[in-house]
Protein backbone atom coordinates (compact mmCIF):
# COMPACT_ATOMS: atom_id res chain seq x y z
CA UNK A 1 0.00 0.00 0.00
CA UNK A 2 2.75 2.42 0.96
CA UNK A 3 4.67 1.67 -2.24
CA UNK A 4 1.71 2.50 -4.48
CA UNK A 5 1.07 5.70 -2.52
CA UNK A 6 4.67 6.72 -3.15
CA UNK A 7 4.16 6.06 -6.85
CA UNK A 8 1.04 8.25 -6.85
CA UNK A 9 2.94 11.05 -5.11
CA UNK A 10 5.76 10.80 -7.66
CA UNK A 11 3.20 11.05 -10.46
CA UNK A 12 1.40 13.96 -8.84
CA UNK A 13 4.63 15.92 -8.50
CA UNK A 14 5.37 15.46 -12.19
CA UNK A 15 1.76 16.10 -13.20
CA UNK A 16 1.53 19.26 -11.11
CA UNK A 17 4.74 20.58 -12.64
CA UNK A 18 3.57 19.79 -16.17
CA UNK A 19 0.13 21.25 -15.49
CA UNK A 20 1.52 24.48 -14.07
CA UNK A 21 4.03 24.95 -16.88
CA UNK A 22 1.40 24.15 -19.51
CA UNK A 23 -1.18 26.52 -18.02
CA UNK A 24 1.38 29.31 -17.64
CA UNK A 25 2.50 28.93 -21.23
CA UNK A 26 -1.04 28.77 -22.62
CA UNK A 27 -2.10 31.74 -20.49
CA UNK A 28 0.72 33.92 -21.75
CA UNK A 29 0.03 32.80 -25.30
CA UNK A 30 -3.70 33.56 -25.04
CA UNK A 31 -3.08 36.99 -23.55
CA UNK A 32 -0.48 38.01 -26.14
CA UNK A 33 -2.09 36.42 -29.21
CA UNK A 34 -5.70 35.40 -28.50
CA UNK A 35 -7.50 33.46 -31.22
CA UNK A 36 -10.18 35.40 -33.08
CA UNK A 37 -12.94 32.98 -31.96
CA UNK A 38 -12.10 33.71 -28.31
CA UNK A 39 -12.06 37.45 -28.94
CA UNK A 40 -15.50 37.32 -30.56
CA UNK A 41 -16.91 35.26 -27.71
CA UNK A 42 -15.38 37.53 -25.06
CA UNK A 43 -17.31 40.51 -26.36
CA UNK A 44 -20.61 38.60 -26.30
CA UNK A 45 -20.35 36.60 -23.08
CA UNK A 46 -18.26 36.03 -20.02
CA UNK A 47 -15.36 33.71 -20.84
CA UNK A 48 -14.12 33.40 -17.28
CA UNK A 49 -16.18 30.25 -16.66
CA UNK A 50 -14.72 28.63 -19.79
CA UNK A 51 -11.20 29.56 -18.76
CA UNK A 52 -11.67 28.28 -15.20
CA UNK A 53 -13.14 24.95 -16.31
CA UNK A 54 -10.47 24.52 -18.99
CA UNK A 55 -7.68 25.23 -16.51
CA UNK A 56 -9.11 22.75 -13.99
CA UNK A 57 -9.62 19.99 -16.55
CA UNK A 58 -6.17 20.54 -18.02
CA UNK A 59 -4.46 20.46 -14.62
CA UNK A 60 -6.32 17.32 -13.52
CA UNK A 61 -5.67 15.69 -16.90
CA UNK A 62 -1.93 16.18 -16.65
CA UNK A 63 -1.96 14.78 -13.11
CA UNK A 64 -3.92 11.68 -14.13
CA UNK A 65 -1.59 11.04 -17.07
CA UNK A 66 1.46 11.53 -14.85
CA UNK A 67 0.14 9.10 -12.23
CA UNK A 68 -0.50 6.50 -14.93
CA UNK A 69 3.00 7.02 -16.32
CA UNK A 70 4.54 6.71 -12.86
CA UNK A 71 2.84 3.33 -12.43
CA UNK A 72 4.07 2.35 -15.91
CA UNK A 73 7.59 3.40 -14.97
CA UNK A 74 7.39 1.46 -11.71
CA UNK A 75 6.06 -1.67 -13.42
CA UNK A 76 8.65 -1.56 -16.18
CA UNK A 77 11.39 -0.87 -13.65
CA UNK A 78 10.41 -3.95 -11.64
CA UNK A 79 10.27 -6.16 -14.75
CA UNK A 80 13.50 -4.97 -16.34
CA UNK A 81 16.91 -4.46 -14.86
CA UNK A 82 18.25 -2.93 -18.07
CA UNK A 83 17.81 0.80 -18.08
CA UNK A 84 19.36 3.96 -19.39
CA UNK A 85 20.41 6.73 -17.09
CA UNK A 86 17.32 8.89 -17.53
CA UNK A 87 14.52 6.32 -17.98
CA UNK A 88 13.72 2.97 -16.38
CA UNK A 89 13.95 1.07 -19.67
CA UNK A 90 13.76 1.20 -23.40
CA UNK A 91 10.13 0.00 -23.16
CA UNK A 92 9.25 3.11 -21.18
CA UNK A 93 10.92 5.26 -23.83
CA UNK A 94 8.79 3.59 -26.54
CA UNK A 95 5.64 4.32 -24.52
CA UNK A 96 6.80 7.91 -24.09
CA UNK A 97 7.55 8.26 -27.81
CA UNK A 98 4.07 6.93 -28.65
CA UNK A 99 2.43 9.38 -26.24
CA UNK A 100 4.49 12.23 -27.66
CA UNK A 101 3.27 11.39 -31.16
CA UNK A 102 -0.28 10.95 -29.88
CA UNK A 103 -0.17 14.44 -28.36
CA UNK A 104 2.08 16.10 -30.93
CA UNK A 105 0.47 15.21 -34.25
CA UNK A 106 -3.01 16.58 -33.46
CA UNK A 107 -1.44 19.59 -31.73
CA UNK A 108 0.65 20.48 -34.77
CA UNK A 109 -2.42 20.14 -36.99
CA UNK A 110 -4.70 22.21 -34.72
CA UNK A 111 -2.14 24.92 -33.95
CA UNK A 112 -0.43 25.33 -37.34
CA UNK A 113 0.34 28.97 -36.69
CA UNK A 114 1.96 28.27 -33.30
CA UNK A 115 4.26 25.35 -34.07
CA UNK A 116 7.14 26.71 -32.00
CA UNK A 117 4.90 26.77 -28.92
CA UNK A 118 3.71 23.21 -29.53
CA UNK A 119 7.32 22.13 -29.97
CA UNK A 120 8.30 23.86 -26.70
CA UNK A 121 5.46 22.13 -24.82
CA UNK A 122 6.47 18.76 -26.27
CA UNK A 123 10.03 19.33 -25.05
CA UNK A 124 8.69 20.11 -21.57
CA UNK A 125 6.53 16.97 -21.79
CA UNK A 126 9.56 14.86 -22.70
CA UNK A 127 11.56 16.35 -19.85
CA UNK A 128 8.90 15.87 -17.20
CA UNK A 129 7.57 12.50 -18.33
CA UNK A 130 10.83 11.09 -19.70
CA UNK A 131 13.25 12.25 -17.05
CA UNK A 132 11.54 13.58 -13.94
CA UNK A 133 8.79 11.01 -13.35
CA UNK A 134 10.94 7.87 -13.77
CA UNK A 135 13.63 9.31 -11.55
CA UNK A 136 11.06 10.35 -8.94
CA UNK A 137 9.66 6.82 -8.95
CA UNK A 138 13.15 5.42 -8.39
CA UNK A 139 13.86 8.02 -5.69
CA UNK A 140 10.66 7.49 -3.69
CA UNK A 141 11.09 3.72 -3.76
CA UNK A 142 14.63 4.01 -2.46
CA UNK A 143 13.50 5.89 0.66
Amino acid sequence: MEESLRTVVAGMIGGALMGLLFLAHISILLVNHPPSALLKRATVSNVSRLITISAFVTFVGWNVLAILMSFAAQGILEMSSLGVTFAPSVDYLFILAFLTLLIGIPSFVMFRDRKIHVFAELLVFLGVFGFLIPNLVVAVHNL
